[in-house]
């Protein structure tokens, strides 16, 4: 489980470099910027996926309440990025982007570093209690 949940992160967070890279372009790339952005949706997905079942298991197979309480906060935090990122998708369609560019690069600039930060939480959460769970 932790082997996987560090792939997952390791490609969300080479997706969101990718973005980031293409919103340094001076205009946007329509084609390009679709691809990147229907395989960070992906990964995303994927992530949230993961994060899921590693608060599952680690709900089922924590032996103390402050693990546990950590899991639940995870959870919550998982749920809120979910809808955070649904929201972004919906106000940034590729119209949108496309005739706001600037405004895309500023919004998306928000959304990556509150992604990252999160990866960054999972990590220092998950990967050593998912260590010590299989151990």
């Amino acid at each position: 489980m932790l082997l996987e949940l560090k792939r997952t992160h390791g490609a969300l967070l080479s997706c969101l470099d990718e973005l980031e890279r293409a919103t340094l372009d001076a205009a946007p790339d329509r084609a390009s910027l679709a691809n990147i952005r229907w395989k960070l949706s992906k990964a995303s997905a994927e992530r949230r996926k993961q994060v899921d079942a590693a608060c599952d298991y680690l709900s089922l197979n924590s032996a103390n309440s402050i693990d546990r309480s950590r899991v639940v906060a995870l959870r919550a935090d998982n749920a809120e990025g979910v809808a955070a990122s649904s929201s972004h998708v919906r106000r940034w369609s590729m119209e949108q982007v496309l005739a706001d560019w600037d405004g895309y690069r500023e919004a998306s600039a928000a959304l990556r570093k509150a992604m990252r930060a999160r990866i960054l939480q999972e990590q220092r959460a998950l990967y050593p209690l998912l260590e010590r769970a299989a151990a």
